[in-house]
């Protein structure tokens, strides 16, 4: 593989996010479709890219949370059903019938628009029916469920696919909330049912709550984090099969020794307690990397751990090479990753920032090179 050209770069193994698809489905089990989450640009690793990667591996679909992501995975020869995860744009609603993108319904301004679009375009416009059964984001009320699936029914040229929920908190200890959720949700979809409305798929289970709790699997579940192989934390037990599909790479641009009592980066906020070497990389906040993990966080240099030391700049980090001893300039670091035996995964740096885990790959910035293998 050609050595990018740019000082911080990010690595995409497209074959692990064929296989982290597989392994979901496996775990989903038989009339369980697996759902790719790609939204804001495949959590960092590329949404073109990764949904080609996930309909390969077996994806039934895939969620985006932006009409112009939906759009981009159209441009881009995407084909697979995308659904659209948002309230909807009622000025987009022909986009929406034209592409064939699946719109969330939790408006009655939409489901409307998403109906004279269909007729006026000749095609049929599929919807799935959202519930908020506690998240407090977007959704109907349980009691409004059948109301609204009643109105889409209704209307010419709309098709009802699926119902949905979205659990606020499936990969705590306590699993009460969840277990509320999901009862409002059955409640919600048995209503239709007894009014003779077919639910379609039904889909709740995020990657927390696909791990956790097999009985809300049903005929669909949501999954972003276990795509990438990242586990989403919490009580959710592991998935040993899972391989994380993104490796965040730099290289040493400096390197000195420095006195003990010297101080590293603004505010003099870190002091070396020893002759320390100072390792330079050229990347900082301004690529994504969090400046909360200051002194806190650790990369790998010839597959050694090495602090970070200081305060995380805009455009570089300061580590603590002294173990490494021989490290030089050019030497590449992996901020996110493997290297060797020793690996930082994003639930150690989500840690170290004191963030979630989903932020950790979705803030690399654009300007970081995304390089593909695998394909």
């Amino acid at each position: 593989m050609r050595r990018p050209r740019t000082s911080s770069w990010v690595e995409v193994d497209l074959a692990a996010i064929r296989g982290n698809v597989e392994v979901v489905r496996e775990l989903a089990g038989p009339g369980c479709g697996v759902w790719a989450v790609v939204k804001a640009d495949g959590y960092g690793h590329g949404a073109v890219p990764v949904s080609r990667a996930a309909v390969e591996g077996g994806a039934a679909g895939l969620v985006v949370s932006a009409f112009e992501e939906a759009a981009e995975l159209r441009r881009g020869g995407i084909e697979a059903p995308v659904l659209l995860v948002s309230a909807g744009e009622t000025g987009r609603a022909g986009e929406v019938v034209r592409r064939g993108i699946i719109q969330t319904a939790v408006r009655p301004e939409m489901i409307r628009a998403l109906s004279r679009a269909a007729q006026r375009l000749g095609r049929e416009a599929r919807v799935h029916l959202k519930v908020d059964t506690g998240f407090g984001r977007l959704g109907v009320k349980p009691e409004k469920a059948l109301e609204t699936a009643r109105l889409i029914v209704s209307l010419p040229g709309l098709r009802l696919e699926g119902v949905l929920t979205h659990f606020a908190s499936s990969e705590e200890p306590d699993s009460s909330y969840t277990e509320l959720q999901f009862e409002r949700f059955s409640q919600a979809v048995a209503a239709l049912a007894g009014a003779g409305i077919g639910p379609g798929v039904r889909h709740a289970a995020n990657s927390a709550a696909a791990l956790r709790f097999p009985q809300m699997r049903l005929e669909g579940v949501r999954t972003g984090l276990l795509v990438y192989g990242i586990h989403p934390g919490g009580a959710a037990p592991e998935l040993p099969a899972l391989r994380p599909a993104l490796t965040w790479k730099t290289r040493l641009a400096f390197t000195q020794w420095v006195r003990a009592g010297s101080q590293v980066s603004y505010g003099g906020t870190y002091v070396t307690q020893r002759e320390s070497l100072v390792g330079v990389l050229p990347v900082g906040y301004a690529h994504g990397y969090p400046r909360r993990a200051s002194s806190r966080a650790q990369v790998l240099v010839r597959g050694q751990r090495c602090p970070v030391i200081g305060r995380v700049c805009m455009a570089h980090v300061m580590i603590d090479a002294t173990a490494v001893g021989e490290a030089e300039p050019g030497d590449e670091v992996v901020l996110l990753g493997r290297q060797g035996e020793n690996q930082v995964t994003a639930n150690d740096l989500a840690q170290w920032a004191d963030t979630c885990v989903h932020e950790v790959t979705t803030v690399i910035a654009p300007r970081v090179r995304r390089v593909y293998t695998g394909s």
